[in-house]
């Protein structure tokens, strides 16, 4: 096993103000004031099937800051001490089989834990036959039962979020195309998830980092299965992100077939791919904003992906609550989910930029009137800012229409 990068976001120290009492008392008046800090919204980055507490010292090394396993004393106990959070199974889940009694039970034993990040209501209901009727009796159950932690569903594909969408409160969505199928069918689920949730409702992406031939119960016809390349993890990452995505989980740490202390490199390129997303994380927690753009590709016969959709695809972010490493201002962010090179040209909101930084790659982007030109390799993605805006933006200035 590779040596784990131990990365953390230290927030900068809360400005406030007072007089010079004794230290007790001015706490007290702190926080009865709602003195606020500086410390970033909670981003849920979790990694499934972390089966032994021995591994969280690891987990949290790498940046994760959610593991999912089960609502247990031992294990939410050890996950606080090693400060991460948990998608708790609580020994039953929607279906035919649900147990309310176990459900009211975790709830009055665990809803309360510091550890406890959400309920695990249901793992692909959508493949396994379990009704929306069916999980929403589990969610309404653990609501009478007084849960004030989320409940949280994990759909297989991203279009069945259109009859489950409603009943969550947190939905995720997994979906593993590496490589029987395109790249481009991940972020196309993702996109569909989205469109059946709305804008404003939370919804988190898993990541495939395994290969499908470690899973022989999975009858693939297809051959030379592989795990994906660390170019088409941080591709499905940034993508989840253009769709909207708002935490992000990887599948697995050791679920029984695949083991990721046995898989150094995976681990390596997982470990290098969250600490960059913590760096980043102002980019992911920001709002996306619409504009009226337009797009040129060098060549225009290949100007889609495999899944039909835009070979790059944009997405225009305002970053309001920034960090040394991003800060606050407007980027647009460029992922291309092909694994084909392109020259790629794309109008901005703000006419007289001359050149844009390339955030993370010492370099500098021209502009020429309103078009950016970049290359882009293959899985590229590059994020372009922060954009000054001084000009007036040319046509209708960038929305904000997130709810």
């Amino acid at each position: 096993m590779p040596p784990i990068r131990l990365h953390r976001l230290l927030p900068p120290p809360a400005s406030c103000r007072g007089q010079r009492i004794h230290v007790l008392v001015l706490g007290a008046l702190l926080l009865a004031a709602g003195c606020r800090h500086a410390s970033p919204p909670f981003y849920p980055l979790g990694i499934y099937s972390v089966r032994s507490t021995n591994d969280f010292a690891a987990i949290s090394a790498a940046g994760f800051t959610v593991v999912s396993g089960p609502a247990e004393p031992g294990y939410l106990g050890a996950a606080r001490t090693a400060g991460l959070r948990v998608l708790a199974s609580f020994g039953t889940r929607a279906g035919g089989k649900f147990d309310e009694a176990k459900a009211r039970e975790a709830v009055a034993r665990f809803d309360r834990h510091p550890a406890l990040w959400a309920w695990y209501l249901a793992d692909e209901p959508d493949l396994n036959g379990v009704s929306p009727p069916q999980v929403e009796r589990a969610h309404r159950a653990l609501k009478r039962a007084g849960a004030g932690k989320p409940t949280a569903l994990v759909l297989s594909k991203g279009y069945e979020a259109l009859h489950y969408a409603p009943i969550a409160d947190i939905t995720m969505i997994d979906y593993y195309p590496i490589s029987w199928l395109p790249l481009a069918a991940f972020p196309k689920q993702v996109r569909q998830a989205r469109l059946a949730l709305g804008r404003s409702r939370p919804m988190v992406a898993v990541i495939q980092a395994f290969d499908w031939s470690r899973y022989p119960a999975f009858h693939f016809p297809e051959k030379d299965l592989r795990a994906p390349t660390p170019e088409e993890l941080r591709c499905m990452a940034y993508a989840a992100l253009v769709c909207r995505a708002t935490g992000l989980f990887f599948y697995p740490f050791n679920d029984g077939c695949w083991d990721m202390r046995r898989e150094p490199r995976m681990w390596e390129a997982l470990c290098g791919l969250v600490t960059e997303i913590r760096e980043r994380q102002p980019l992911f927690q920001s709002r996306q904003l619409w504009w009226p753009y337009t797009v040129r590709f060098g060549d225009p016969l290949r100007r889609f992906n495999a899944a039909l959709e835009a070979a790059i695809q944009p997405a225009f972010l305002r970053v309001r609550r920034g960090s040394q490493c991003v800060p606050a201002g407007d980027y647009l962010l460029a992922v291309n989910t092909t694994d084909q090179a392109h020259s790629y040209r794309i109008s901005l909101p703000y006419p007289r930029e001359s050149l844009v930084p390339v955030l993370g790659e010492d370099r500098a982007c021209p502009v020429a009137s309103h078009w950016l030109t970049d290359e882009f390799a293959p899985w590229a993605v590059h994020v372009y800012g922060p954009l000054t805006g001084r000009d007036k933006p040319l046509g209708p200035a960038p929305i904000e229409l997130d709810e």
